[in-house]
């Protein structure tokens, strides 16, 4: 199972505020910098959890009738189907990234409003990271935006998976033979997103997380979001873009400073400031 990439980015953009840059940047030990990935349950498109529950039965449906399959389990596969089998094979939790460098809508929506930034992340070494023995159950995904292709993609699938699970007694049993399946099943789920939201070319470093010891809780809003932690090599940063809202001149100056203290090696002209003429009034 796999998704394919429309495009092959060198670069991918994590939009936060100045204050989560400065806890990644100035918290580096042992050359490792922590990054922070919520639970799927909290993001921020409050349909998205059903959505990958709808692709997925629809796509087994396609699968069976394409196949003359007579006891079909989609039958029994119901909204919470997804649901055990996302606890069957650990919690999912994503961080996200975005192909666009200096976007509005990416400053206005996930980058504080303008007075955040954009922290650049190496692609390949994310993809390095994902695939490495030492990070069980993790995978950088690039979203998928169109629902035909996402259920033709499925449904494909479906020809090696399909006798691999079985859904019993209404989706409240579930037998499976390849944890490993499962996962892929779960974290290709996970990268649906509406159409609405396409603009954004997100990508997802998707994880699943059995030990429930390694789970650990923030306060966002009067709301405890779930997340899991992931360290990644400190030279995996390589721009760091300064939002439309921020005090361009001091903030850059500061930042280089920190990096400079902190032993990053960022090539020159590394830090960039936002050309988004974009202003709070």
């Amino acid at each position: 199972m796999g998704i394919e990439a429309k495009n092959n980015p060198k670069i991918l953009f994590h939009y936060t505020s100045v204050g989560t840059l400065l806890k990644i940047l100035d918290n580096c030990v042992d050359n490792k910098i922590c990054f922070k990935a919520t639970h799927a349950k909290f993001f921020n498109d409050p349909y998205e959890y059903k959505l990958a529950v709808s692709f997925f039965k629809q796509s087994m449906v396609k699968y069976e009738k394409e196949n003359n399959i007579i006891n079909r389990q989609s039958s029994n596969f119901n909204k919470n189907s997804l649901l055990r089998l996302g606890m069957a094979s650990g919690d999912p939790f994503m961080l996200s990234f975005s192909e666009n460098s200096d976007d509005l809508t990416m400053w206005r929506t996930y980058g504080a409003d303008g007075k955040g930034v954009a922290i650049g992340i190496d692609r390949e070494m994310l993809d390095s990271y994902s695939n490495n023995e030492n990070n069980a159950n993790t995978k950088l995904l690039p979203c998928q935006y169109n629902k035909t292709k996402i259920i033709n993609r499925l449904t494909k699938d479906w020809k090696d998976l399909y006798s691999k699970v079985t859904f019993m007694e209404g989706g409240k049993r579930l037998s499976m033979s390849s944890f490993r399946f499962l996962f892929n099943l779960i974290a290709f789920s996970f990268s649906f997103k509406r159409n609405e939201y396409s603009s954004e070319k997100e990508w997802r470093l998707c994880k699943n997380e059995f030990d429930q010891t390694k789970i650990k809780y923030r306060e966002k809003d009067g709301l405890v979001i779930p997340f899991v932690e992931h360290y990644l090599n400190k030279e995996i940063v390589k721009k760091i873009i300064i939002g439309p809202c921020v005090n361009k001149k001091l903030t850059k100056e500061s930042i280089e400073m920190l990096l400079k203290s902190r032993k990053y090696n960022l090539q020159k002209n590394s830090i960039i400031i936002s050309k988004v003429p974009y202003r709070q009034i």
